[in-house]
Order: C-alpha cells, then sequence, then structure tokens
C-alpha cells in the first residue's frame, strides 16, 4: 500500500485543483468569484452589494461551440466494428448503445475543452455490461510510475460542523500482468489533505456498495484509463483549456462593461440645474433632483450630462478584446457576436478555417481515446479483437449535396473512384450498408431495363 498520510494530495495536485476550479467557476459564468473588479468601481457604490457586475458567458460559449463542432451531425456519426465477425459486430453496437456513445461525445468535447482534458474509465458492470465514464477531472491523480489515483471526498458523517471531510483513494496499477486497485480511506485536513487511515466501511455505507481493500481484473494488462487532451500536454502533463490564454481578455471585457454600466446607472437620470427664483423659501423646488445657481443672473434650465467620450472609447475597447479572443480560440466573430455569417459554403469554410483545424485535432484525440476503450472493453470481456474498431464523424460544417453528388460523379466517370466509395462518401454508410444499396440500385436498374454500365459486354 502506498503511504498517503501527509503527501497526497501534494502542493502541485492542490493548485491543479484550484485551476480547474477555476475554470469550472467560468463555465458556469460565475466569474465575478474568479476575476472581481477594480476598487475605483466599486468604490462608486454605497454598499458593495449593490454592484452590477456583467459577466459574460464567453467560455460557456467557446466550449459548447466546439462540442457542436467535435460532434457534427450525430446522424453521420459511425462507430463500426470492422472485423466482419457478428458477435464482435454485436458487441461494439452494445457498447454504443449502453453508453449513448454517440451523444457523450458532445459531453466529452465540452469538458475537453473547459478543462483541458477528459478522462475515460472503463469497467464491467453487474450486467456485464462494458461501461465506459468519463471521471471527473478534479478525482484524477497520474501518478510518475505510470499508476493513476482516483480521489472522491465525501463529508464526514460524523461531523456536526459539515466541514470535515473524508477521502476515500483507489489506486490503479499493474502487478504480474494484471490491473490492481487498492482502496484506502482517510481523514483529512481543511486542504483536503490525508491525515489519518480509517476504514473503507464508512465509505461503502456512503456510497451504497461494499468497497474492497484490493481488487484484481485478471487478464487485463493496461489501465482501462485513458486521457484525452485538448492538444499538446502542457508541462504539468495535461492538455491546456480553450480559457486558459483569454482568462485577461475575459477580465477586462468584463470590468469594463461593468465600469460602463455603472457610469449609466449613475448618468441615465440625469439631474438639473434650474434659476434660483424658481425654489421655494425652504429651498426646495418642484423637481426633486436639481441644483441651485448661486449667481444672481438667471439661466435657462438644463440638464446635467456626462458627455464622456471615452463610454464610446470603451465599447471599441470591448470589441478588439473580443477580436482577441475570437483569434485565441479560434471562435469566429460572428459565433461570439452572433452576427451575420457568410452566405455560401465556400465562404463559411474560410471564415471557419481555424476552427475546423482544431476541430479535427480535437475529434482525433477522442477518436484515439475511444478506439482504446474498445480495445480495453474487449480484453475485459474474454473477447479478442483484431483490429481497432472504426469512428467516422460527419463534416463539420453543412455540405452542398447538388456539389458534392457532381464531384462523385466526376470521380466514377474518370475512374478515379469506385460507385461503392462514392456511395459510401457521399451517405457516410459503412461497407455492408454500402453493399446493400448497390444490391437495390442494380435490382432497380434490373426491373427499368436498364444496363449495368459496370459490366463489360461479352464478345
Amino acid at each position: 500500500m502506498k503511504d498517503f498520510i501527509n503527501k497526497f494530495p501534494n502542493g502541485l495536485e492542490l493548485q491543479r485543483i484550484t485551476t480547474l476550479n477555476k475554470y469550472k467557476e467560468l463555465y458556469e459564468n460565475n466569474q465575478y468569484s474568479i476575476f472581481g473588479v477594480h476598487d475605483i468601481i466599486k468604490n462608486q457604490y454605497k454598499d458593495v452589494k449593490d454592484l452590477m457586475y456583467l459577466a459574460h458567458a464567453i467560455p460557456a460559449r467557446i466550449s459548447e461551440f466546439y462540442g457542436d463542432f467535435v460532434q457534427g451531425d450525430t446522424a453521420r456519426l459511425l462507430i463500426n466494428n470492422t472485423t466482419g465477425v457478428k458477435n464482435d459486430d454485436e458487441f461494439v453496437a452494445q457498447i454504443v448503445y449502453e453508453n449513448d456513445l454517440k451523444e457523450k461525445i458532445y459531453d466529452y468535447a465540452v469538458e475537453q475543452s473547459e478543462f483541458g482534458y477528459v478522462v475515460l474509465l472503463g469497467y464491467v458492470d453487474e450486467n456485464s455490461f462494458f461501461k465506459i465514464d468519463a471521471a471527473p477531472q478534479d478525482q484524477y491523480f497520474p501518478q510518475a510510475d505510470g499508476s493513476v489515483i482516483f480521489a472522491t471526498y465525501k463529508a464526514d458523517p460524523n461531523d456536526n460542523t459539515h466541514k470535515r471531510l473524508l477521502l476515500l483513494t483507489q489506486h490503479y496499477k499493474i502487478e504480474g500482468g494484471n490491473v490492481v486497485i487498492e482502496r484506502q480511506a482517510f481523514e483529512t485536513n481543511e486542504k483536503g489533505v490525508a491525515t489519518k487511515t480509517i476504514g473503507l466501511d464508512i465509505f461503502s455505507t456512503l456510497l451504497g456498495k461494499t468497497l474492497n481493500p484490493t481488487d484484481t481484473i485478471e487478464g487485463l494488462d493496461e489501465l482501462p484509463i485513458r486521457q484525452i487532451d485538448n492538444g499538446k500536454r502542457a508541462k504539468w502533463g495535461f492538455g491546456k483549456s480553450d480559457y486558459h490564454d483569454i482568462t485577461p481578455q475575459l477580465a477586462e471585457i468584463n470590468e469594463r462593461a461593468t465600469h460602463s454600466s455603472t457610469q449609466l446607472l449613475k448618468n441615465l437620470d440625469a439631474k438639473m440645474v434650474l434659476p434660483k427664483s424658481m425654489f421655494n423659501e425652504d429651498g426646495k423646488a418642484k423637481y426633486t433632483e436639481a441644483y441651485a445657481m448661486e449667481n444672481t443672473n438667471e439661466v435657462e434650465p438644463k440638464y446635467i450630462i456626462n458627455s464622456n467620450p471615452l463610454l464610446t472609447e470603451t465599447r471599441e475597447h470591448i470589441m478588439f478584446e473580443l477580436k482577441m479572443v475570437s483569434f485565441l480560440t479560434g471562435v469566429p466573430m460572428f459565433e461570439l457576436l452572433k452576427g451575420s455569417m457568410p452566405e455560401r459554403v465556400e465562404g463559411l469554410r474560410m471564415q471557419l478555417f481555424s476552427a475546423v483545424r482544431k476541430t479535427d485535432t480535437k475529434r482525433a484525440k477522442i477518436k484515439r481515446g475511444i478506439m482504446d476503450m474498445f480495445r480495453i472493453g474487449f480484453k475485459m470481456t474474454n473477447r479478442k479483437i483484431e483490429q481497432d474498431v472504426e469512428i467516422k464523424f460527419g463534416d463539420v460544417l453543412p455540405t452542398d449535396d447538388l456539389l458534392s453528388a457532381e464531384t462523385e460523379a466526376t470521380k466514377v466517370r474518370s475512374g478515379l473512384s469506385s460507385r461503392k466509395s462514392a456511395i459510401k462518401r457521399l451517405e457516410n454508410l459503412d461497407d455492408t450498408q454500402a453493399d446493400d444499396e448497390m444490391k437495390q440500385i442494380a435490382n432497380e436498374d434490373r426491373i427499368a431495363g436498364v444496363a449495368d454500365t459496370t459490366v463489360p459486354p461479352t464478345v
């Protein structure tokens, strides 16, 4: 058993948890708790509780944008076995169905963007189904030796203050060619660091299932865990969140918008300057918000307005920061602002070139992780797989069906492609479905008396 007392989680791991919590707050648009505002703005309110903070849900928009792009059209998303073995086909289809895998790709992509990585954990449930779960990022602790620790925190039911936390660790490692899971439970200090070992029975009660100190997964020679990064791993060993590079811009956009809103709140209900003769002997005027002029000359009544030209400059400054957000994330301005987009698909592709390239990278990482989980699922259920499953995503952007059909027809006529391959690309079909479609076309041609031009005449 590994010694966790006063060592787990360590300082760097605690720092990572803090960063992950910051990203979660940004996604949920609780941005004031992360950024706050300058004291100059706070001082314009008698009570800080009256402060109006304008938080723009840009982080959530970015992650959900890439969630949509990575998932694409679910009707065209294919996850199939390619070995041609019927039992394998059924097993792959079962995994896809039982795990809602096509639908969950959207969730994986959102978390990949939000936190910088998503963690998949495979296991066999009580019904002997292979399940794939996305583990919470703040519970995942990869170790230098290649093992992985999952940490679960629960409130101590015996603590009346509801402040003390209990910690359950599940340590996944390879021993003797098998996966071994070691479990321990601890009391923790105020930082969540393990301080004292306790029995597992309390967590068995809290989680509603029996926890063994040690479990072994026989015949599995690799951890049933995959870390799917958001692009290249940073120096800490994790992918980089899409929020990492834009936090200064997010803080600036929110603060400047809040500052402008504060100025409008103070000055939209403009006060008036009135001649002194319009005041009663007791110094009161008919207007509740007015100031008397001290000079003897009568003045024309007028409003006191704030004509500060920097308000216009502030709006332009906010737009500049939004352009920087677009540049750093690849999300186009018309998506951030919901403005007009190009009318033609070709123009749309040019505008979204950066986003499509980034989406391709995200898809490749997710695809590799899912393919690995299928291979692990075959092993954990005592099956053999000869080759990886096939995962095909639909086009990120809408396509011109007429143009695509004409392009494929030209390829077939010029001998650059077979009819079957053209049908697969156009309709996003697998080999079996394409063969069935070819047979149906041939039958319809035979009934209609159309010669099959793919068969050469007999001499």
